[in-house]
């Protein structure tokens, strides 16, 4: 090798050194915040003008919406996609469909996508009387859902709260469910652990007195549900739901939009909840189920959950994302989609 040569070598090597370092410091400066960076950057006063930003549902292209009739009302529901009939079941009690946007649409090339919100939630029939806001009418209004968009068989998928009302579904009309998939699902067992502990290793002391402060003057009357929910976020309790720390536009949407309880709704449908018992229902289920986790869900307490879900549901595939907490498909997408997709292939041939 020549002078010439050596020098160019010696100059493609430093431009490859910097090329790399520089690629390293844009990583790290790109990352995402997470629970375990236990960053407290509590806001020095409310912040009572909430951004606006549209619902997602208006700007998703090729999503439609429309109402059908459940006993004594309507419910709003959308859809999108093509391939294997699937219903998506939010949490809650007392959430909505929008908890989904825009995150399940990347499957809809292969999917046919059923979102809705319950009774009394979103935009779905309110009862006055509070006497229909129960477990057994969710279920059959989802059942009446199914009839009207002339499904014969459907992927049930419930999260959270959802997931309890998948499991009692699937287990009322099991010759309508071509599968089973739990996400973060409320187990419908009763679990050792009931205190709520588990956040505090990563909500402070100053994070949960500014969240509690925040819940006051909400029931006090003084602040609105969507402003509460706002300030609750940006003072830390995003750490409850998500490894990774949402962006603004998902605070902003999340306080807007993911939470649309009928006055009632919660006090009826909740402590019902809490007193069901799943246990030993899903020994000689034979409908293929998918169950994920994740690691650090901190909105349920009890951190062998994994395990309590695995022990009811033995023939289920159990899958524990290590980066995810409760909201698991906002916070590891690659490989959430990824293992549905995967279930979904490998059990509706």
């Amino acid at each position: 090798m020549n002078i010439q040569e050596n020098s160019r070598t010696i100059v493609s090597i430093a431009v490859m050194i910097l090329f790399l370092s520089s690629c390293q410091q844009i990583e790290k400066s790109s990352a995402r915040e997470t629970i375990f960076d236990r960053i407290i950057s509590i806001p020095k006063k409310l912040v009572l003008d909430v951004p606006f930003l549209p619902p997602l549902c208006d700007t998703l292209p090729d999503l439609k919406k429309g109402f059908v009739d459940i006993e004594n009302g309507k419910m709003y529901y959308e859809e999108e996609g093509y391939g294997i009939p699937l219903v998506l079941i939010n949490g809650g009690p007392g959430g909505t469909h929008h908890g989904f946007h825009p995150y399940f649409s990347q499957i809809k090339d292969f999917a046919h996508i059923v979102y809705y919100d319950q009774r009394g939630t979103g935009k779905s029939s309110k009862d006055d009387t509070g006497k229909t806001y129960t477990i057994k009418q969710a279920v059959e209004d989802l059942e009446s859902l199914r009839k009207a968009l002339k499904i014969d068989r459907w992927v049930v998928v419930g999260w959270s709260y959802g997931g309890l009302l998948a499991q009692i579904y699937a287990l009322t009309y099991p010759e309508h469910c071509r599968s089973l998939i739990l996400i973060a699902a409320q187990s419908g067992v009763s679990e050792s652990i009931t205190e709520p502990i588990r956040d505090r290793m990563f909500i402070s002391q100053a994070e949960e007195s500014a969240i509690n402060n925040i819940k006051q003057k909400s029931s006090e009357g003084k602040i609105t549900g969507i402003q509460s929910l706002y300030n609750q976020h940006l003072a830390g309790d995003w750490k409850r739901q998500s490894y990774y720390k949402p962006t603004q536009e998902e605070l902003i949407r999340k306080a807007r939009y993911a939470w649309g309880p009928a006055q009632g709704f919660i006090e009826s449908i909740r402590p019902e909840s809490d007193t069901i018992n799943l246990e030993g229902k899903f020994d000689d289920f034979e409908i293929p189920t998918l169950i994920i986790e994740g690691k650090w869900d901190m909105l349920w307490w009890n951190p062998d959950r994994a395990e309590v879900m695995r022990k009811n549901h033995p023939h289920a595939q159990v899958e524990v994302l290590e980066k995810s907490g409760h909201y698991i498909f906002a916070d590891e997408p690659g490989k959430f989609f990824d293992i549905l997709q995967n279930f979904l292939k490998k059990s509706n041939k």
